[in-house]
């Protein structure tokens, strides 16, 4: 892959989480400390940037950086693995930050049903985890 490539799959993505959290390029360029037209230019890939704004980036979205560097599930575009159960969860925040406490207890019960619903016991060496144990706790 290129650096001109990259750099262009890099500003995409940058445009796509901005856009979707509903960042303007003006406020995203204020929380970087840049000049909108600079971010203009890194978001078309015709500029690229450090690692420290990347990192940034990374920060403001509520991304893992290497979200910056793929794009969707186009495989052929990835630098990294799968991600990890750390970055869904980083994911997950950043999609539901800006819902309502209505929004986020619907969210809750609905992960409650979730849980309840597809519940698949693991079996341990001496049994299910779901059982109670005699004895103790």
């Amino acid at each position: 892959m290129t650096k001109e490539r990259l750099r262009i799959i890099i500003g995409e993505n940058i445009r796509n989480e901005r856009i979707s959290r509903n960042i303007s390029i003006d406020e995203l360029a204020e929380m970087l400390e840049l000049t909108s037209g600079f971010v203009g230019l890194i978001e078309r890939g015709q500029r690229g940037t450090t690692s420290s704004t990347l990192f940034k980036l990374a920060d403001v979205f509520g991304v893992s950086i290497d979200t910056l560097f793929y794009r969707g599930e186009d495989s052929s575009m990835r630098l990294s693995e799968e991600p990890t159960g750390e970055v869904k969860r980083k994911k997950i925040s950043s999609l539901i930050s800006d819902f309502s406490d209505k929004e986020l207890d619907f969210v809750i019960n609905v992960v409650k049903s979730f849980r309840l619903t597809n519940r698949s016991p693991i079996k341990s060496e001496h049994g299910y985890a779901d059982e109670e144990e005699d004895g103790d706790l």
